[in-house]
């Protein structure tokens, strides 16, 4: 089956079909990178719940982390609790990391794959520049929030599990709004050419958007990234 055979019409709903696409063909239009938005659902309500704006991350999640932070103040003096905050910053980076390389570049090899794979990350490659599609919506975020909460809490009392967890809030927080920022335009420098350089030139290197921590640990920092934008 040739490419022309499996043209995409990005004018109607994508994800129908997307599902009729081999998984090569898929990898082969996912790289045109394209202006502007899609539509991927026909239903509007389904269409509203992929679409969010950046400043709802940072209203949503971060009364939930001061909450956690108060609760866990309980019991905790001061230090421990910044500390425990401050680890919880660094398992975000890490869990950023780990899902950017290992699950969000994953190649499908399945229609339901392609879909999953077009839902959590793919339209962003093909769509960089959609400011609405940016950050993660809210619905969707609260089930690998619960999972990351609930993992914690297995293994750390309450306390110490509301601190850990009020830091990858935090963290999240921040990587959220920093990638609106970078594609958005109103950031510049060594994050924002990092991160377009994962983009348009090698999509191999630079997982971290926040940092470059687990980069550098992982060897998939990019070579002689430019600060300027």
């Amino acid at each position: 089956m040739t490419l022309q055979e499996c043209e995409i019409d990005e004018n109607k709903p994508l994800l129908k079909q997307l599902a009729q696409l081999p998984p090569d063909q898929y990898q082969a239009w996912l790289l045109r990178t394209s202006r502007g938005k899609a539509r991927f659902f026909e239903s509007d309500a389904l269409e509203a719940v992929t679409a969010v704006k950046w400043w709802v991350v940072p209203l949503l999640w971060l009364p939930v982390a001061a909450l956690l932070a108060v609760q866990a103040s309980a019991v905790l003096p001061l230090r421990p609790l910044a500390a425990l905050a401050a680890a919880g910053v660094l398992l975000w980076q890490l869990i950023e990391y780990s899902l950017h390389r290992w699950v969000f570049h994953v190649v499908p090899s399945h229609p339901h794959m392609i879909l999953a794979h077009f839902l959590m990350h793919g339209n962003h490659h093909k769509y960089p520049s959609d400011i609405d599609r940016l950050v993660f919506p809210p619905l969707p975020a609260c089930l690998p929030a619960s999972i990351i909460y609930g993992t914690l809490r297995s293994c750390l009392p309450q306390a110490p599990a509301a601190s850990v967890f009020s830091g990858v809030l935090v963290g999240y927080v921040a990587y959220d709004c920093l990638h609106y920022l970078m594609h958005s335009g109103h950031l510049r420098g060594r994050l924002r050419t990092r991160h377009m350089h994962h983009h348009y030139a090698d999509d191999t290197v630079a997982y971290g958007i926040s940092s470059p921590l687990f980069d550098i640990l992982f060897g998939t920092q990019q070579q002689k990234a430019k600060s300027t934008s």
